[in-house]
This record gives structure tokens, sequence and C-alpha cells, in this order.
């Protein structure tokens, strides 16, 4: 019987191994997973934290039990993969429960071995009282932490740091936010940033914006960060400084990496090892309007190339085409949403970018409830095609992100924008939608 084993239980592997098994019921397929937990959604630990998802069970889709029982795929939780043999096709794994060292063989392999907290080397020591956010048993011991602490320093001002300090001031926490640049800056530009800023002031988190974190200060835990400005007293840390692909074991067999460092793969998800396949937050892909190669370790697509992955072993012939950078985030009141390049990161490209921004209304005007959103669309000037956008507001962010994405998925110019037909209904959206109105605007520009 034909084996694939993967490496990894979260988002990429197990999508991997639900088609797989799909779509070749006589595939034996063998999971090892490092955490207690299989299938589960790190991106709910926030609101786990905050106190709105109740129990950390909750932040898992399916049990290991369940994919035994039901699909009959043998995931093996608290198992962590030591050592890969490709040449022998034999992994090399450790039960973490039991203290036991087994080796299996394979004919395919799946590295999906995700991502890890990005750390700084200045920061590499770290005392008691620091925790990083990827798993749910991190979720889970800073919850037990946070109920102890009065201030709380958030390291990073992206969408995982953002969501701490908003779970961490909503259960009455002191918290000071320190981010290096501006906020969310891999994401987005200056102008939507300005937009997260206020809203965090408005909720009383004070942000060290342009402050470089150097270190801390302990007796056996934490009591001080130290930044190239000063120090603060704080009763734990979050890092929340970003994410880097998992290669340890890629690297152990020689699985060639791309130029971001993350593993290289073709649009089947194959590395270049033969019968070895890579997915998720480990993994390169290519930016759909840049057509540069780039790491966005989010979720969906974490999910769609594990599918691939899983096609393809079992006979199919699926490909991945790429990303966009589609995502969203909340803080607090003030919903973020953003596809595609920011100005910065088109000009990075090599586009002749321009961009404009508007402020518009959510609904009809005189509907109640209406709220008013930024849009921020950016275009090149040579062919006037759409290159990226961002949103915020308190609604209406998501569903027009979401339009604007298929536009850059089509290659869709700034007049292909202007007649789109949006949607019209009072309770919903104006009759000039904003993101017709910001096409025709930046249109004069081009």
């Amino acid at each position: 019987m034909t084996r694939l084993v993967v490496v990894g239980g979260s988002a990429a592997g197990m999508s991997a191994v639900a088609k797989a098994k799909r779509v070749n019921k006589k595939l034996e397929v063998v999971v090892f997973e490092r955490s207690r937990y299989v299938s589960y959604a790190p991106c709910g630990i926030p609101y786990y934290v905050e106190g709105l998802v109740k129990k950390l069970d909750d932040l898992v889709y399916y049990t290991a039990e369940y994919f035994r029982k039901e699909r009959g795929i043998d995931v093996r939780s608290r198992h962590e993969v030591l050592d890969i043999d490709d040449n022998a096709k034999k992994v090399v794994a450790k039960d973490l429960n039991k203290d036991e060292v087994l080796e299996m063989q394979y004919d395919y392999l799946v590295l999906a071995t995700g991502g890890k907290p990005l750390i700084p080397e200045t920061l590499s020591v770290k005392p008691d009282g620091v925790y990083t956010v990827r798993t749910l048993e991190d979720g889970e011991r800073i919850n037990v932490a946070c109920e102890r602490a009065e201030t709380i320093g958030v390291i990073g001002g992206g969408y995982i740091g953002l969501e701490m300090a908003e779970a961490f001031r909503l259960r009455n926490k002191k918290v000071l936010l320190f981010q290096r640049s501006f906020l969310m800056r891999r994401a987005v530009d200056l102008e939507i940033s300005k937009d997260i800023e206020d809203e965090l002031s408005k909720h009383d988190v004070t942000a060290h914006l342009g402050e470089a974190v150097k270190g801390f200060r302990d007796r056996g835990k934490v009591t001080h960060i130290t930044t190239d400005k000063g120090e603060y007293p704080v009763d734990m840390v979050v890092l929340a400084i970003g994410v880097k692909p998992n290669v340890d074991l890629a690297g152990k067999i020689g699985v060639e990496l791309g130029v971001t460092g993350a593993i290289k793969v073709d649009e089947r998800m194959r590395t270049s090892l033969e019968n070895v396949y890579a997915a998720g937050d480990n993994v390169e892909t290519v930016h759909l309007v840049s057509g540069n190669h780039t790491y966005l370790p989010f979720a969906p697509a974490a999910n769609k190339m594990g599918r691939v992955a899983g096609d393809n072993v079992a006979g199919g012939s699926s490909v991945f085409k790429g990303v966009l950078g589609t995502s969203f985030t909340k803080v607090f009141n003030l919903h973020v949403g953003r596809t595609g390049l920011s100005l910065r990161q088109a000009k990075e490209a090599g586009f002749d970018a321009v961009a404009v921004d508007i402020k518009h209304i959510s609904r009809s005007h005189y509907y109640p409830g209406g709220e008013q959103i930024h849009v921020r669309l950016v275009a090149d000037k040579d062919s006037h095609r759409l290159l990226g956008g961002a949103i915020t507001g308190k609604e209406g962010v998501a569903g027009r992100v979401n339009a604007l994405a298929s536009a850059l998925w089509g290659r869709l110019t700034v007049e292909d924008l202007t007649q789109l037909d949006l949607g019209y209904q009072p309770v919903f959206a104006p009759v000039w939608d904003g993101l017709i109105v910001a096409a025709n605007i930046i249109k004069r520009r081009l």
C-alpha cells in the first residue's frame, strides 16, 4: 500500500490529508503533529484571551480522534519529527507522551511544518513572562499569565500584536504597544496606519511608535522592556513581531529554499525532491500583482495549498496560482482590510504607481447607521492596472476589499473598476460606492 506521511497537522497538513484520502481511499495516510491539537484556528487565540471564545477546544475544527475514526487517517498528535532520511524514505519521530522514538517509511512526504515566531537576536534571550503567539498551547499560557498581570507589553504592531493589545485592554489591563516603525507597515501605507493609531488611542492603548526594543530587564521574571528611548515596567510581554518559515527539516534533507527563505515549490506544491511536497506557512508563492516570489503566511492560502498538494499526491492535477495578500483585522471598533500591493510595495516592485485616498459613506446618507469609510487605491500610471488597496471603517469593509481582490485577480484597470457593477441598496451601500468614487478620482491622476 502507498503511504503518505505528513509532517504538521494544522491548516495545510490536514487539508492535504483530507483531500488525498478523498481522492484515493486506498492511500495510507499518517500525520505527525507536535502539539496536542490538529486542525485548529490559531487566529482565534486573541478572542480566547479576550474571553469571547470560552474554551480553547472551541478553536479546534476536528479532533485527531475524528480523523482516525471517520476518515481513516492515522493522526498522531504529540509526535515530533526529529529527522528525515529522504534516501531511505524514512522519518524519525518521537512520541512526546511516551518518550519513545519510532521510524516510519513513506512513499510520499508533505512538509506542512508551518511558521514559527520571528524573534530578533537582540530578544532571543527571553526571561520568564515573555510569550509568543503561535499555538493553542501558547494561548493557554498567555491566558493564565495575564490573570496576574496589570501592565502588559506587546512588541509588534502587525495583525497579532494589534489583536492581542485589544484582547488585553478588554480585560482591563494597561497595554504598552511597541513598534519600530508605523503600525502594520508590512501590509499598509502610513495613511491607513494612522486610522489604526487613532483607534488605539481612543481605547487607551499606549503606542510607542518609532521605538526599537533592545531587550528586557528581569529578576527571574521580566520586569522591564528596554528600548532605544527608555525603560518601561511591565508584568508580562507578548512578542508578536512576525512569522518566519519553519524550514529546519526541509534543510536537513536538502529541499531547495526560495528567495524569501521559505521552501521553493512549483504550482503543484512539489519541492526540488521527488515525491516530496510542501504546503502552508513554510513555503513561498507568487504574488499575483507583482509577479515576484513572496512569503505571506495566511490561513486561507495555507488551506488551499494543502488541498492542492493532497490532490496531486493522490493522482490529481491541481495547481495553486498564487496570492494577493488579501487580509483583514479588527482593532476595537475599526475594521481594516487590504489586498494587493501598498504604494510602497508597488514602487519597490518597479511600478510607476500612484495612490489616492477618499473618505466616503458606507450606506446611503439618509439611511440610519451608516459610517465613514476610508478607501485607498493604488494603480499603475503606465498600464492603468489596479495594483492594490486598503479600506478602514466601522462597517462595510470586508465586502468591498473582497470585491477589490476579485478585480486584482482579473487584472482589471482603473477604468474597468469605474464601470464595475457593484450592488446598490440604501441599507448596504450608496448609489455611488466608495470603490467607484475612488476609481474615478485616481483615473484623473493617471
